[in-house]
């Protein structure tokens, strides 16, 4: 056997962020409990399918790598026990987040929006931090180990064997569960360490794509691929705004995208699980600064201020000329067209083309899929683990961390605060566990 594949303490399944502080957290708990090697060939390994760890950290914030956000409450956060959140920030906060960070060398800044990255603007950089520190607390990092197995050996407290698919194996006194979920399978998430936790009892909630572009009714976006404006998206489910976004938001061919949209899409989801498609709408606010009745006094005034305006330029210097042409055809009475002129109008248009202005309602159809989304709503049961270690209740010695668990932040640093924050409080209790201290 080779040397890697001997006996460790603590073995991390992913070496994703939520897998790679595991590790670094696991590592120096057994440092600081004074406990010698035992015999074990590395006190910690971390097990990665591919070829190098880290790989989806590097696509977090555009490359820029968005650790986490000022604002870290509870209420950011999606699943079916936001107390869960609540005790596992407790143990391990944005603050000391960012001491850990700072004690590998990274400077970090924060945004009048909260969100915070490393001065640089690199993930690259952040990656490169957390690599060496897990070399450096002798962290054994193993690439190409694709596990497909986790075996409890003896009794419940004789740790496993962890098993990859070809066959090679390490065995560990506790390990540590942190694959990902579904989303970014180009990063090779793949939904395995479901599988893995499944044979031990846990379940999981229902998945489905979030943080992830929208799919419209076609018709209403039309010839907008594209075209970007500033403003507001809520989110109409039956007859109530379910929620509500401000921002960039992007016209494309299938439908809708920008960060208001992406922030919205775990609400959609969610919905269209429960409501007819024909139930769930977007309604669009090109114009967030005007109120609708000084809206429509401004575009009565147009109309009569220049007569002769053909329509099609009629909203030209409120809105996106495409975007007008689109508000203003959607609001003329038969048989007026774009190349009649504004002293036409009828108040019933001018009333519609001011409604749509600030509520055009756009039909959902669905999200974007598994490749397109950045994170996974859904996942294992949290009340089947401990929410002050993240030990499993019903397997001794094994862990979860990260979103293989049934909880999701939005957009804005917080999914990666919670693979922090449940990596390093799964790594340090592993660890105790493995080496007696607990």
């Amino acid at each position: 056997m080779t040397a890697w594949s001997n006996y460790c303490l603590v073995a991390v399944v992913g070496g994703g962020a939520a897998g790679m502080m595991a590790a670094i957290a696991a590592a120096g708990m057994i440092a600081a409990e004074g406990v010698d090697r035992l015999g074990v060939a590395a006190p910690v390994m971390l097990l990665e399918k591919s070829d190098r760890v880290g790989r989806k950290l590097l696509a977090t914030g555009n490359g820029r790598c968005n650790l986490s956000n000022q604002f870290m409450t509870p209420d950011h956060f999606h699943g079916r026990d936001r107390e869960f959140v609540k005790a596992l920030l407790n143990r391990f906060s944005v603050n000391e987040t960012l001491e850990f960070f700072r004690s590998l060398g990274l400077g970090c800044r924060t945004e009048s929006n909260g969100r915070i990255y490393p001065y640089s603007l690199q993930a690259a950089a952040v990656l490169d931090l957390l690599r060496r520190a897990a070399e450096r607390s002798g962290v054994e990092t193993v690439q190409h180990f694709d596990v497909k197995d986790i075996v409890p050996i003896g009794g419940p407290d004789d740790g496993f064997r962890v098993v990859a698919s070809d066959g090679r194996f390490v065995l560990a006194r506790t390990a540590i569960v942190a694959t990902g979920g579904m989303a970014a399978p180009v990063f090779g998430c793949d939904g395995t360490g479901y599988l893995l936790l499944n044979k031990f009892g846990h379940v999981c909630t229902p998945l489905f794509p979030a943080i992830v572009q929208v799919k419209t009714d076609t018709e209403p976006v039309r010839g907008l691929a594209g075209i970007k404006f500033d403003g507001i998206a809520g989110l109409k489910i039956g007859s109530h705004i379910a929620k509500v976004a401000a921002g960039e938001i992007l016209f494309t061919d299938y439908g809708l995208s920008g960060p208001p949209i992406l922030g919205l899409a775990r609400e959609i989801g969610s919905a269209l699980r429960t409501e007819s498609a024909e139930q769930v709408f977007i309604e669009l606010d090109f114009l967030p600064d005007m109120e609708y009745q000084d809206l429509l006094g401004w575009l009565k005034k147009r109309g009569e201020l220049d007569p002769a305006l053909e329509l099609s330029g009629f909203l030209t210097g409120l809105v996106h000329k495409k975007i007008g042409q689109a508000i203003v055809k959607r609001s003329l009475e038969k048989p007026l067209t774009l190349a009649r002129p504004a002293a036409e109008l009828t108040d019933r248009s001018l009333t519609r083309m001011a409604h749509f202005l600030k509520k055009l309602p756009i039909r959902v159809t669905g999200t974007r899929g598994w490749t397109q989304a950045q994170v996974t709503a859904g996942g294992l049961k949290t009340d089947q683990f401990n929410h002050l270690t993240l030990e499993s209740n019903l397997q001794p010695g094994l862990f979860a961390a990260g979103e293989i668990l049934d909880i999701d932040g939005d957009c804005g640093g917080y999914n990666l605060q919670w693979a922090w924050t449940t990596g390093h409080v799964a790594g340090e209790s592993a660890a105790l566990l493995a080496t007696g201290t607990r």
